[in-house]
């Protein structure tokens, strides 16, 4: 838009995305690792951190540490046992295609796992206020997952990367790849299975023969575009839930947080969280110009789903307005070169405890009903881009077997 490059989804590829690092090298998409500084609102006044793990950058962001509550008496041995349990596991617990993180999947929910540490409250508000913008409520997700997630972020940062232009790059790259083979049509209406068999898809109320369907729909919309599935295989895609969000870019000619800043984080409200994405993807914006993204999530996000967008622009810079990072430019309600807002009815696919085994199971179940149906999604790996990448992948490939084994 006007020449700035805006995702509307994920922002970043993690250090363990080898299917989406992997497809991005095939395409020869080049990647960059991108700068970050990110400033925090606690116990009204700001602490700045920076990612990775060298021993001189620990030391820079020990004043942070304190004040966003790791270094308190009451809080150095809950988050010691919490680090080392996601050191210990690291190697297994991870977004690629072969995470373990199935085999460790059990019924316990983030929130009791940290109580059975005895994580202080001070951590707890640090750790939602950094997650759940695009999280969700993580006490309610599976410590396992949220164990991989952690992983990622807390001793992987410095290991992210991502296309100069953003992540979304890697979607008009693979349509410029595979445009000569992939069309585009109207929404599908419906799967038809007839005696445990995939033999249709109704698109305007006119049917298409398959001879086999990948559908890759969030979960939840699966069993209303296929509503023959068994009994079993509904039950569980019924269970799977996503985390809601409402983010809104504008395009300015000047930078709207303090130099260096990519972000700003109230973690103790609902303020919205403040992106600069020209300080870590300068190659998004036209130059000398930048962009505010702010970011709000779980019941903020509801509320504002129902307002247009100018309305919701100017209630998240109300909000943004009331204790601004020191030295930041925000913008006024009306000023802006452009405005972009979107609204994540479906924004990250929420782990609960035994998810991961019960999909498992589901695959296994939908491989004996339907042979030749296959469903792709975040879901059906470890949600993130790279669990809907391998999904597709793999679905692809089970899809080519099926056929080429068939008869001729």
């Amino acid at each position: 838009m006007d020449g700035f490059f805006i995702d509307e989804g994920a922002d970043f590829f993690c250090a363990s995305y080898d299917v989406a690092f992997r497809i991005c090298k095939e395409l020869e998409l080049p990647l960059i690792r991108p700068k970050m500084k990110l400033g925090w609102y606690r116990n009204g006044r700001w602490v700045t951190t920076t990612p990775g793990l060298s021993a001189g950058n620990l030391i820079r962001n020990l004043p942070a540490a304190k004040a966003l509550g790791f270094l308190s008496p009451h809080a150095i041995g809950p988050v010691r046992k919490l680090l080392r349990e996601i050191f210990r596991q690291s190697e297994d617990l991870n977004f690629a295609s072969d995470s373990r993180i199935a085999e460790f999947d059990g019924k316990e929910n983030f929130g009791s796992y940290l109580e059975k540490l005895g994580v202080s409250e001070s951590v707890k508000v640090t750790l939602g206020g950094f997650l759940e913008m695009t999280m969700g409520r993580i006490e309610d997700a599976g410590a396992v997952y949220m164990r991989t997630y952690l992983a990622e972020m807390l001793l992987k940062a410095d290991q992210i990367y991502v296309p100069e232009k953003g992540a979304g790059a890697l979607s008009h790259a693979l349509a410029n790849a595979c445009g000569d083979i992939v069309r585009t049509s109207t929404p599908v209406q419906r799967v038809i299975i007839e005696n445990g068999v995939v033999k249709s898809v109704i698109v305007d109320d006119d049917p298409i023969e398959a001879d086999a369907v990948i559908c890759a729909v969030p979960a939840p919309k699966v069993p209303y575009i296929i509503p023959d599935l068994p009994t079993e295989i509904r039950s569980t895609l019924g269970k799977v839930t996503y985390s809601r969000g409402c983010r809104v870019v504008i395009g300015l000619d000047h930078p709207p947080l303090p130099a260096g800043w990519h972000g700003a984080l109230y973690p103790e409200d609902a303020t919205p969280l403040l992106l600069d994405r020209s300080i870590n993807l300068p190659a998004c914006v036209p130059p000398g110009k930048s962009t505010l993204d702010l970011l709000v999530g779980r019941d903020r996000a509801e509320e504002l789903f129902p307002l247009d967008d100018e309305e919701i622009k100017r209630r998240m810079l109300h909000d943004a307005r009331r204790n601004p990072p020191p030295g930041s430019a925000l913008p006024s309600d009306d000023e802006g070169i452009l405005t972009r807002v979107s609204r994540w009815r479906e924004a990250v696919c929420m782990a609960h405890p035994g998810m991961f085994t019960a999909i498992a199971d589901m695959r296994r179940q939908l491989g004996q009903n339907i042979n030749n149906l296959f469903l792709a999604g975040d879901y059906m790996r470890v949600p993130s881009v790279n669990g809907a990448l391998a999904s597709g992948i793999d679905a692809a490939h089970e899809a080519a077997e099926l056929l080429t084994s068939g008869p001729a």
